[in-house]
């Protein structure tokens, strides 16, 4: 037996390297060089400069904009994508026509690179020749005509939109699947008790595909707080720092060759993932609990 659990532990060697050398060993680097001074202008000598680093990052404003930013753009996106895409797979999970003609308009978005998305966008938000703002203006709404993205007002709504637009499509999919797996009998039991199309959807749907609803609250999470790609794409976070998130901080500063400084603001960024991937996984449990116990006491009556 022990011979077999030895044998068994070689095929965890190339995952472990793989882990150390591509996750642990630049965390470690990126630690170690948050306590230097390390940049452009001093490439080859390093400094330890201790906890400067992370104080003028505490003293930072734009890093304090960034992190409002980041939060505001996180919760919009979840709660904006799991509505859409929960009314969208309720949609398709009816017997309506074209069915898999809508399935695929709206999962194609998903496919495509954000470096793809942006020019597209960029193009609809344009302020006088963009579709978007011609179309207003020939139905007479000239008041909603507005620079979507170069007005700092406007900037961060047009890249939340670029955003659902791009991704609605995972999270619809996900809570599809869910319901295609339900059977009909609870539907068919709701029906006889004279529930309605919202009693139905809140009492039998939403508690039976709540594994769905986790995992796509869980992702809207993780894929809202490491936003860069379509803000760098689309305003590169501006206009006015408008749009700065996290990421694009981080991104300017190193740009700057201000390694050392760039390297601690990362590192912060990671404890803050860590961070919140506790607290998310504590409100999953929660929710997952209650939601045991809905399902329980609706079976009991």
């Amino acid at each position: 037996m022990k011979i077999r659990n030895a044998y068994s532990m070689w095929f965890l060697l190339p995952a472990m390297a793989v882990f150390l050398l591509f996750f642990m060993l630049p965390n470690i680097l990126n630690l170690f060089f948050g306590f230097t001074d390390w940049s452009v202008y001093n490439i080859t000598t390093l400094h330890w400069i201790g906890l400067e680093n992370f104080r003028d990052m505490l003293k930072e404003p734009l890093m304090l904009l960034s992190i409002k930013n980041t939060f505001i753009f996180t919760f919009a996106t979840t709660i904006l994508s799991n509505i859409i895409g929960f009314f969208l797979a309720l949609a398709l999970d009816s017997k309506i026509r074209l069915r898999g003609l809508f399935r695929n308009v709206f999962f194609i978005p998903t496919t495509l690179s954000v470096m793809v998305v942006a020019p597209i966008f960029s193009a609809l938000y344009d302020p006088n020749h963009g579709p978007i703002n011609v179309a207003l203006r020939a139905i007479g709404l000239n008041s909603l005509a507005v620079p979507w993205i170069t007005d700092p007002a406007y900037a961060m709504i047009g890249i939340v939109v670029m955003s659902l637009w791009s991704g609605i499509g995972i999270t619809m999919l996900l809570y599809l699947t869910g319901m295609q797996s339900l059977s009909k009998e609870y539907f068919e039991a709701g029906i006889i008790d004279g529930c309605n199309f919202w009693q139905k959807a809140t009492r039998i749907t939403i508690p039976l595909i709540m594994p769905a609803v986790t995992v796509n609250l869980v992702l809207s999470l993780i894929n809202g707080l490491k936003v860069f790609g379509q803000v760098y794409a689309l305003t590169n976070g501006g206009p006015n720092n408008a749009t700065q998130v996290f990421g694009t901080f981080i991104f300017q500063n190193f740009s700057k060759g201000l390694y050392g400084y760039s390297a601690a603001i990362s590192f912060a960024f990671t404890l803050g993932h860590l961070y919140k991937h506790s607290v998310t996984k504590s409100a999953v449990d929660i929710i997952m609990e209650a939601t045991a116990g809905r399902v329980k006491q609706d079976e009991a009556a």
